[in-house]
């Protein structure tokens, strides 16, 4: 076990820290919104955009890890986030695109990389608890900028957040230097860094059925993960009348919630299956969706709090049972590439998702919106449930 904790240390900080990156424009879409003139349901399309560049990196990660190394594509990755989040400083709405492509970018080869290292290092036995901790960077990085990212805008204004998230990827990106020939020994320099076919991963993921009902699932479930993530604040303050740090707030205790979650669903994993896992974890989901859509003004701060733990435990704890069970059925045991074409479908949740739920909430409100969303959550858990396991 003690072989895998750099490179569950190196992984987990990089991956929290362009998720913070991620998050800046949801996070202060009310005031960038009132500066440039436009509904704040468009920052779904502000997602749409960043899974978009998300799903095109990612197809190009297995060749990438291949030939540099998953710690060097890690920092690459950290590199392209401080541009982005530079960006997401400047008040236009064409600033503002390419910044959520290039952070999407950087976030596409982020599983794969740690998928990649993870797998390699850690015991069969144990994976399904080192995938789920490493995938705690996700709530750990929302945590982080619920709390931070509102205390920069409040106090410096909403353009000075980027820039700030920015000084913070590059220095991480050089804090995890002296673990980098360590953690890439295994990289082959004479390795094409681009695959000639870089839809072969998603063929490979899609010729085999169990995979392919997982993958699919992970959409519909990424995409109640990123409509939390992108609505929970705007959804706050509209609904029940919060203000953005205690908005923010309320939106760090739903991740706070995910942290224990994604290491309690890794536990249920390895004790069952993680098949078992997200179906469950789909159902619940589901039912989250539903009792959000009742949330009113006379909601205390407490109650709130409530429902975006639940939302945490659910629409965020999935992630790390996903990735074991794709490197569970990685065909012929080649995780990075598998985990690349796994999470082209991922992230097509990520990027269709929230682009849908914003245009429903924007033109029947939210809760025929996450209505929508507790159907299809609810129905991809119960097909997952009905799956069966390669012989």
């Amino acid at each position: 076990m003690a072989a895998v904790l750099p490179a569950l240390l190196a992984t987990l900080a990089m991956q929290a820290i362009v998720v913070i990156a991620s998050l800046i424009v949801p996070i202060t879409v009310q005031e960038s919104a009132q500066t440039l003139g436009v509904d704040p349901a468009l920052v779904g399309y502000y997602t749409m955009v960043l899974w978009l560049g998300g799903m095109a990196s990612t197809l190009f990660s297995g060749g990438l890890i291949r030939r540099y190394g998953a710690l060097r594509v890690c920092q690459a990755t950290l590199a392209i986030a401080a541009a982005g989040a530079l960006l997401t400083g400047v008040a236009s709405i064409a600033a503002f695109a390419l910044a959520g492509f290039l952070i999407g970018v950087a976030y596409g080869p982020a599983n794969p990389a740690g998928s990649h290292l993870l797998a390699r290092l850690s015991p069969a036995h144990l994976r399904g608890r080192v995938f789920s901790v490493k995938q705690t960077s996700v709530p750990v990085g929302a945590t982080i900028a619920g709390l931070l990212v509102p205390v920069i805008a409040n106090a410096w204004g909403w353009q000075a957040a980027g820039p700030a998230i920015a000084l913070l990827c590059i220095a991480a990106m050089v804090a995890v230097q002296p673990w980098r020939a360590r953690l890439d020994e295994d990289r082959d320099p004479s390795a094409p860094a681009f695959a000639a076919h870089p839809l072969a991963a998603i063929r490979q993921v899609w010729a085999l059925p169990a995979l392919r009902r997982t993958v699919l699932a992970s959409a519909v479930f990424s995409m109640g993960q990123f409509c939390f993530t992108a609505f929970f604040v705007t959804f706050a303050m509209q609904r029940a009348g919060f203000d953005l740090a205690e908005a923010g707030s309320l939106f760090s205790v739903g991740f706070l919630a995910g942290i224990a979650a994604r290491i309690g669903w890794g536990w249920v994993a390895d004790a069952t299956s993680s098949r078992a896992a997200l179906a469950v974890l789909g159902v619940a989901m589901a039912a989250t969706a539903l009792i959000a859509t009742a949330l009113d003004p006379g909601w205390s701060w407490l109650a709130v709090a409530a429902l975006s733990a639940a939302f945490g435990a659910t629409a965020v704890g999935w992630n790390g049972v996903y990735l074991a069970e794709v490197a569970r059925l990685a065909p012929g045991g080649d995780v990075g590439a598998a985990t690349g074409g796994a999470m082209f479908f991922t992230l097509s949740g990520s990027a269709f998702g929230p682009a849908l739920f914003g245009a429903v909430a924007g033109a029947s409100g939210y809760s025929a919106a996450f209505v929508l969303m507790a159907v299809v959550t609810g129905a991809a858990g119960l097909w997952v449930a009905l799956g069966k396991d390669p012989a």
